[in-house]
């Protein structure tokens, strides 16, 4: 199946979504498409260095994100696929249980990373002062 991307500044309303468009909003950091195997559900991908981007060559669109690029409908349908060069790459598909189980994976790694990045400013912080003033100010 082949997809059209369609970018916007502002994304439609969702019941305006048709199946075959791959709506695209930089402005609100999202890709938004129905779920190509038909049974109409709406996906929708935030757009954030740690999550999902777009590979754009000018003629056509390709999704990476955190696994490995595909995407599994947290619908009942189970759809598993990816999205290269503006088409369709159907992978096996997912249970709807086991997509559960991802997310909550996918949330404690972001918490994780997040408290990382807090625990580097942290530092950065401190040695900031150290370098400035000279000893540790807290």
């Amino acid at each position: 199946m082949k997809l059209r991307p369609i970018f916007v500044e502002v994304l439609p309303e969702f019941d305006e979504i048709k199946e075959g468009e791959l709506w695209i909003s930089h402005k609100h950091r999202t890709v938004n498409l129905r779920c190509p195997c038909g049974c109409s559900s709406l996906t929708v991908l935030t757009l954030h260095p740690s999550r999902w981007h777009i590979h754009f060559d000018g003629k056509s669109v390709s999704l990476d994100g955190p696994t490995g690029g595909s995407v599994w409908a947290n619908s009942g349908c189970g759809s598993h696929y990816k999205i290269r060069s503006n088409s369709v790459i159907w992978l096996k598909r997912i249970d709807p249980g086991r997509h559960s189980e991802y997310a909550d994976i996918e949330r404690d790694r972001m918490l994780s990373s997040t408290t990382r990045r807090e625990t580097l400013r942290s530092w950065l912080r401190r040695k900031w002062r150290v370098t400035t003033f000279g000893s540790w100010r807290k």
